[in-house]
């Protein structure tokens, strides 16, 4: 074969490899979502039962095991059975800090201490560097809306000393749909936080899109995860955004409506279905499994995550492009949903 002969061999193949390779869809090369299941001393028995059939398709195991406590320290870890499980699998691990049981004035006497938060984030970067933590996620939570630039600019700190010692910062927030309301769960719940400046100081964010306020079914909709993204699109970066998914169910007394039950775990919802004669159906709009029976002539409704409920959430994540998921909390699950993910 002569040189110019060679020459066009190479750039005809050059062309139909373009060309190949344009006829691929993008979503085939599309990063898989990220799944980041988290956990708790209440379901640690049936969460490590869980973990170990299911172990390939976790990526982040994110125990719920340490606490700021009133005198402003970091305490707590993951049981000896749990460590012993992270170590056989190799989990990258990024346990969650919680503001001692949601406490309010924990969180702020730490935001209006500049000694506490420094000694604080010290702690964090000490353990997690002896631990072989990939990083930490402050769900820290009950904190007063007025209290905004003050948690900002500690979670910027706090960015700042992780980034210099190579150590993941992800921040779990409370969603809402609007800048502002007179409510509770703005005022001490969602208002806190500033999307916009929070997603510009952490490596991702976690968006609890799920128990609902104004819901008296599902624990999170189609139609309010749909809403909650679309008041985030300009506020959180698609790619830093993990989707907040709930694996537990919410089951109410109806007629009229009372939420009885706010955590409920799949194998309590079994017995139920054993020992009642019971309906079970999917409602296709509201995207959730649904479960209802009569018990002493009062009627009773569960609205649980099963396999189709988690392929609904999936897609939304595809066709938003996120980062992934953050499924609270193992243990409690349906077991058909690992099929979904």
């Amino acid at each position: 074969m002569t040189l110019v002969n060679k020459n066009i061999t190479i750039t005809i193949l050059a062309i139909i490899c373009l060309l190949v390779l344009s006829a691929i869809p993008c979503s085939v090369f599309a990063k898989a979502p990220e799944r980041i299941f988290y956990t708790n001393s209440a379901k640690e028995k049936e969460a490590i039962l869980s973990i170990k059939k299911n172990y390939k398709k976790i990526d982040v195991l994110a125990p719920q095991s340490y606490v700021l406590n009133a005198n402003l320290k970091l305490v707590g870890g993951p049981s000896k059975e749990l460590k012993k499980v992270i170590k056989d699998y190799n989990f990258k691990t990024m346990p969650l800090v919680t503001n001692g049981v949601f406490e309010q004035e924990i969180i702020h006497n730490l935001l209006i201490n500049n000694k506490a938060q420094d000694n604080f984030i010290s702690d964090l970067i000490k353990i997690a560097k002896k631990e072989k933590y990939i990083g930490w996620q402050y769900d820290f939570e009950n904190i007063s809306y007025l209290d905004r630039d003050l948690y900002s600019l500690f979670v910027e700190k706090t960015f700042q000393e992780f980034k210099n010692n190579n150590l993941i910062l992800s921040i779990a927030v409370v969603t809402r749909l609007t800048d502002f309301e007179d409510t509770d769960a703005f005022k001490n719940w969602s208002g806190v936080f500033d999307y916009k400046r929070l997603s510009d100081s952490a490596d991702f964010i976690s968006v609890m899109t799920y128990d609902d306020p104004s819901s008296q079914g599902p624990v999170a909709s189609l139609p309010f995860v749909n809403s909650c993204l679309k008041y985030l699109k300009n506020k959180i970066p698609a790619e830093k955004l993990s989707l907040g998914v709930p694996l537990y169910y919410w089951s109410w007394q109806l007629n009229p409506a009372k939420k009885i039950n706010y955590g409920g775990n799949y194998n309590r919802l079994l017995d139920i279905m054993a020992s009642n004669k019971h309906i079970t159906g999917f409602d296709a709009t509201l995207g959730s499994a649904w479960m209802t029976y009569y018990y002493k002539n009062k009627q009773y409704a569960f609205w649980y995550t099963d396999k189709k409920t988690i392929q609904l959430r999936m897609e939304i994540i595809k066709q938003n492009n996120l980062r992934g998921f953050s499924a609270w909390v193992l243990g409690v699950e349906d077991p058909a949903i690992w099929q979904a993910i």
